[in-house]
């Protein structure tokens, strides 16, 4: 009569060897993903709304970049990188144009390294940043600041918000910022 101790033994060291090898790679993913502190991965297509994240990156005036990972189809060629934030409504001065510096400065000032909350519909660029408002610590929005202080125009092509237009046409009057430079229309850098 065979011995059944041994093959339930065997069978039970057969089971938990099995459950190892296929669990450990999930296991390991899964510390891998937690250890990455202050990330977050996404893999829908759906961004929390407002999205919030530390400020890691400034690109120019107008663009700036989160501390938070998409892998959203959406997203485009930036799919699996840190979300990219286009500043909607506006349009801050490109390299060696008058104020590029003074624009891409005052967005460090007012971000870099802080907690931000972005408004946004879900929609991205063609280079595919995430299209919104940036909302500051304080409950400012960084977008209606660089018009105001003249570093941005409000971007007409793109947008019809007429809260925007109003504050354009302020720092205008104001001759501050890019109204200082002769030949400076309303909507255009």
């Amino acid at each position: 009569m065979p011995d059944f101790r041994f093959l339930v033994s065997r069978f039970a060291f057969s089971s938990l060897l099995f459950l190892v090898l296929t669990s450990a790679p999930t296991m390991l993913a899964s510390c891998a993903l937690t250890s990455e502190e202050g990330r977050q991965f996404n893999n829908n297509s759906d961004l929390p709304n407002p999205l919030k994240a530390e400020v890691i990156g400034i690109q120019d005036g107008d663009t700036i970049e989160l501390k938070y990972i998409y892998s959203g189809k959406k997203a485009g060629r930036r799919m699996g990188k840190n979300v990219r934030i286009r500043f909607l409504h506006i349009n801050c001065p490109e390299r060696s144009m008058p104020f590029y510096n003074n624009a891409k400065q005052f967005t460090s000032e007012k971000c870099f390294r802080k907690m931000v909350s972005i408004r946004h519909k879900g929609e991205f660029d063609k280079y595919g940043r995430l299209l919104g408002e940036v909302v500051l610590p304080d409950g400012k929005v960084l977008n209606k600041e660089l018009v105001k202080k003249g570093l941005a125009v409000h971007f007409k092509k793109y947008s019809h918000d007429q809260e925007y237009a109003k504050l354009e046409i302020a720092a205008n009057k104001q001759k501050i910022g890019i109204w200082t430079q002769p030949g400076m229309e309303l909507g255009h850098l």
